[in-house]
């Protein structure tokens, strides 16, 4: 039987455009009706919170790429500081900074490596499938057992989240890895209940389950045989975790990357 596709494409204009359209609207409205001086506090309040927020994903992914736009939402609230008391030197010095941290940003973004990689784990798991039959279940699927200890499954769990493929929750007797369309509740601590989410277990010893939440199994645009996809699901990972374990951590980015999605 042929391989079923997975995911619709994203909708470039839906996603990006119009959002893009919204806020520069927004804004232009937002500077005639509160002045110049307040429009500029708002924005100087809007990039520190951006900056804040990219050094919360710093610090908890110890993912360095993300000092890049940490310093350009930084640099460009330090611009409008400087515009907002007329010293030309500093602004001129900031401004620059931050154009420069603009066109690393964006080269960093067309290159996925801040790109968190929900679409592309539903993508991979679905490429095996080739039955669309039996369709969703919200059971666990047990999806056999792994031989690996409890410090390699830590260190897998880390990884997932430095490159933000899944959100780990390390427990004492194992680690759950979560696979939210949205990561940034749980980087906020803002969610920490996962049994809505689709997410793969790691007991310490050594027995694998993977629970698909239905929000995303409707995603796919077939109703895909469930036990196929969540097995597909669990060798993905297993995959992954061998690759990092034998040194091939880059395979693991390769694969996402060969997918080509931006969004």
């Amino acid at each position: 039987m042929e391989n079923v596709k997975s995911l619709p494409r994203a909708n470039w204009v839906r996603h990006i455009g119009i959002p893009v359209m919204i806020l520069l609207f927004a804004g232009a409205i937002t500077y005639y009706v509160i002045g110049e001086i307040t429009f500029h506090f708002l924005l100087i309040i809007i990039m520190l919170s951006a900056a804040l927020m990219h050094l919360m994903f710093l610090s908890r992914t110890r993912n360095r790429d993300y000092l890049i736009p940490l310093l350009f939402y930084l640099f460009t609230a330090l611009t409008f500081v400087f515009i907002s008391i007329n010293n030309n030197i500093l602004t001129v010095f900031f401004a620059v900074c931050a154009l420069f941290l603009f066109v690393m940003f964006m080269r960093m973004l067309v290159l996925r490596r801040l790109k968190w990689r929900y679409r592309e784990v539903l993508e991979l798991a679905a490429s095996s499938v080739n039955e669309t039959k039996n369709g969703f279940t919200p059971r666990p699927y047990p999806a056999g057992q792994i031989n690996f200890s409890k410090e390699e499954i830590i260190r897998f769990a880390r990884f997932m989240l430095k490159n933000v493929i899944a959100f780990p929750y390390i427990e004492e007797t194992r680690v759950v890895l979560v696979i939210p369309e949205n990561m940034l509740p749980h980087f906020l601590y803002l969610k920490q209940n996962y049994l809505n989410e689709t997410f793969i277990v790691f007991n310490y010893d050594g027995q694998v389950s993977v629970k698909i939440a239905k929000k995303d199994y409707q995603k796919y645009s077939s109703e895909l045989t469930f036990d196929q996809l969540c097995s597909s699901f669990a060798n993905l990972f297993v995959e992954f975790l061998k690759l990092l374990q034998n040194g091939k951590s880059d395979k693991i980015i390769e694969q996402m990357n060969s997918l080509k999605l931006v969004l």
